[in-house]
């Protein structure tokens, strides 16, 4: 069980994803705009924040902003409507760990909450290590199994936790850029899959087996002999990650354009979109078969 703020002013909304969270096992706090959510937040902090973006007295956007400036160990979600899609992008450059469709909610708001949670957690362990690991590098190759992305993402965070000084936030962010790197790469890299819609529910409800499902496409030939590559290196100054698969396809698209609505609700879009909102470069080579992720070290 985790503790989540969730700040809303709709009343259907937030009824909706009361339920989802509470489903999941989760104890929620509800507060109906930005000054509502700092107050709790003084009283009683969260294991995360999920915010809405357009709210009275104090919207989304600001309230990103006082999170990141004065709770740097809680990541904040947001979750965006059609027609505030330049919010969203904005609250990814300020500071957010993620986003949701609100569209979307029922089918990524579950996945989305779970992940930053275990990133998180994974990252809270290590901070009592900071500046202990001096320059790491290391190399996992990994199956076309979307399962095994969690645990080489949470390494990398715990090995981020250990090596630099970047503060949590920073962090569950790469870590999320990097997961989406390695999603695509599996997904749309090595598996080749075409249907969107097909992948992202077989993903999310975890029915990746049977026909034409992830599992059995990933046992069979040409697909099964194809491996992802993630490389990391952690210098005095950055952190270089390097994501490479051996299929044809494309890690990333560029139709419908990146920021439009129709982008937001395409898992292939939002990856790239993470990705160039949390990393401060982004480099493709190989014809978008290889990936060069850089995050600048805070001095």
């Amino acid at each position: 069980m985790a503790a989540i703020l969730l700040a809303e002013d709709s009343p259907t909304h937030t009824a909706l994803m009361r339920s989802i969270l509470e489903a999941d096992d989760h104890q929620l706090t509800c507060v109906t705009n930005g000054l509502e959510a700092m107050e709790s937040l003084e009283q009683s902090p969260p294991d995360l924040v999920v915010t809405d973006l357009r709210m009275p007295e104090m919207n989304g956007l600001e309230l990103v902003q006082k999170i990141v400036e004065q709770y740097t160990s809680i990541p904040s979600l947001v979750v965006t409507a059609r027609g505030s899609e330049n919010l969203a992008v904005d609250a990814l450059a300020l500071g957010a760990a993620n986003f949701v469709p609100k569209n979307s909610l029922s089918k990524l708001l579950v996945y989305a909450v779970r992940r930053m949670l275990n990133m998180s957690r994974a990252d809270a362990i290590y901070q009592s290590f900071a500046g202990q690991l001096h320059r790491p590098e290391f190399s996992i190759t990994l199956e076309n199994d979307v399962n095994s992305i969690e645990p080489a993402v949470l390494f990398l965070i715990q090995s981020l936790a250990a090596a630099t000084r970047m503060n949590a936030t920073h962090r569950i962010r790469v870590g999320t850029a990097v997961s989406s790197a390695i999603f695509s790469a599996i997904c749309y890299g090595n598996l080749e899959i075409k249907d969107e819609e097909q992948l992202v529910s077989q993903f999310l409800s975890g029915e990746q087996s049977g026909e034409n499902g992830m599992s059995e496409r990933a046992s069979a030939e040409p697909y099964s002999e194809r491996r992802v590559e993630l490389k990391v290196s952690v210098g005095d100054d950055d952190t270089r990650i390097l994501v490479s698969f051996d299929g044809p396809g494309r890690m990333t698209r560029m139709t419908p354009a990146p920021g439009t609505p129709e982008s937001f609700e395409l898992e292939q879009c939002r990856g790239m979109m993470l990705m160039t909102s949390f990393m401060d470069d982004v480099i493709f080579h190989n014809d978008y078969s290889e990936v060069v992720m850089v995050k600048n070290h805070p001095q």
